[in-house]
């Protein structure tokens, strides 16, 4: 009778089984990282498959995919199917066939080896959904304060800080790598939340050795700690890549908050307050200031002296005062002299000349060797600029000495009252000379065109714009 009530229910559990489900994905917040799969209205009295197996697929179900999630199909632990893209799929099974999808064969060997296994299905399947969204507002706190290089003030400070960070698993590669690294595995295991994972000690461990990282970074690129807030994307970027266990994992983090500003311990505090202090005193505006405000608060400490002698002895301690004051203020207002500059040497006068051996004579002939002063270069005046020279060619023009100037016949130009003239104003009308006509000519190639005055926009033979640069 056993045999045959282990028969009968083999048989109702694979005609259960040859029904179709429709898995799905309940609501997936952001603060869940995996969600089971569950099948659309079970439990329903309206569902005809009661009688199905639990963690049994059948072939030709449908499963629904979400927008920015990953669905995993697990098959007797292992991973069969990845999908990211939204939509529904049909399951395509063979070791789990429907009776619906024509596989009766099929489903007939499922029955007979439902047997061996005592009348249940020779697989366990399941469903996960990954959550590929941004996870927000995992929360950090440093219990010992971090230790951070300042390099403005070039010395080591302990911060301290709270806050928030987000992770995120970015793709189908990472959510394989967090399913296999991280979730908990088998048929009965359910839902996974962030802090399931991240209120453990181990990853928040973790978290603050990267945020170290990070920092480090910053250090090494001049940020003082007061701005460090201001760096926080950065900061974010630095402790992600410093995080490389969690990569591994399948997570990456996005972003970094403080809730409140990044502190100092009473320690650095002290540090920092005595460094800011030498510093300000360094400040010459600073001392006198300083100075200022002790030698007043002195004279009126002395003024108001009512002891033995009263208010002369006061006026006598202001007196001392002042003239003590009067000698340190002097001291700090005491400035180094400026060097003097060294002065120019002489200019030669301008009726000496130099011998060929060394010695600056004013006479005719040399002091030290009684050579004879040198005759001076001729001169000559340039016919057409009107330089003076002393060298065969005018520095000014290039003309030749010797040259003289061409004769070349004035310009004339002709009136509108019809007067020729070669000045600027007409001899008849006073009309001034018309002005010469603008002619063109590429800057760039040389190109020219055929009416110069009237040039194109762009040149055609190298598409330069013609402007003010190109008049000839």
């Amino acid at each position: 009778m056993g045999l045959i009530k282990a028969a009968i229910g083999a048989l109702g559990g694979t005609l259960g089984d040859t029904w179709k489900e429709a898995i799905h994905c309940e609501s997936i917040n952001n603060k869940t990282l995996l969600k089971v799969g569950t099948k659309m209205h079970d439990g329903s009295s309206r569902s005809s498959n009661t009688k199905g197996t639990e963690n049994y697929i059948s072939n030709g179900s449908a499963i629904m995919v979400e927008t920015g999630t990953c669905m995993l199909t697990i098959d007797n632990g292992k991973i069969t199917n990845i999908v990211t893209e939204p939509g529904r799929y049909i399951l395509d099974n063979s070791s789990a066939p429907s009776i619906f999808a024509g596989n009766i064969k099929d489903s007939l060997k499922d029955l007979l080896s439902r047997f061996t296994y005592g009348g249940t299905p020779a697989a366990e399947q399941k469903v996960v959904y990954i959550n590929l969204q941004e996870i927000p507002d995992l929360l950090f706190g440093t219990s010992e304060p971090m230790p951070y290089f300042d390099p403005y003030y070039n010395t080591s400070i302990e911060l301290k800080c709270y806050g928030s960070f987000s992770i995120q698993i970015p793709d189908a590669e990472a959510a394989v790598r967090f399913y296999t690294e991280v979730c908990p595995k088998g048929v009965d295991a359910g839902d996974v939340m962030a802090q399931d994972i991240f209120g453990r000690d181990q990853y928040k461990g973790e978290f603050i050795q990267a945020l170290l990282g990070g920092l480090s970074a910053l250090s090494d690129q001049g940020v003082m700690y007061a701005k460090i807030q201001s760096h926080l994307p950065q900061l974010a970027q630095e402790a992600s890549r410093n995080a490389v266990d969690w990569s591994e994992r399948g997570f990456t983090i996005k972003r970094v908050a403080f809730r409140g500003p990044v502190t100092l311990s009473e320690e650095s505090k002290k540090r920092l307050g005595a460094r800011l202090e030498a510093d300000t005193q360094l400040d010459q505006n600073v001392q006198r200031a300083m100075m200022n405000k002790s030698i007043a608060n002195g004279i009126e400490a002395m003024g108001s002296n009512t002891g033995s002698g009263g208010g002369m002895m006061g006026v006598m301690g202001m007196g001392q005062m002042m003239n003590m004051g009067a000698n340190l203020m002097g001291s700090y207002n005491t400035q180094q002299p400026a060097p003097s500059a060294p002065a120019a040497p002489a200019a030669p006068a301008a009726d000496t000349w130099k011998c060929e051996c060394g010695a600056v004579n004013t006479k005719n002939f040399c002091a030290e060797c009684g050579k004879p002063k040198p005759a001076a270069p001729d001169s000559w005046k340039c016919p057409n600029c009107g330089a003076e020279n002393t060298t065969n060619f005018c520095s000014e023009c290039g003309t030749k000495k010797g040259e003289s100037k061409p004769d070349v016949a004035p310009l004339t130009w002709k009136c509108e009252c019809g007067a020729e003239n070669t000045t600027k104003f007409c001899s008849e009308c006073g009309k001034p000379k018309p002005s010469a006509p603008k002619k063109y000519k590429c800057d760039k190639c040389g190109w020219e065109p055929a009416d110069p005055e009237k040039p194109p926009k762009f040149c055609p033979e190298c598409g330069d714009i013609f402007d003010e640069n190109d008049l000839v």
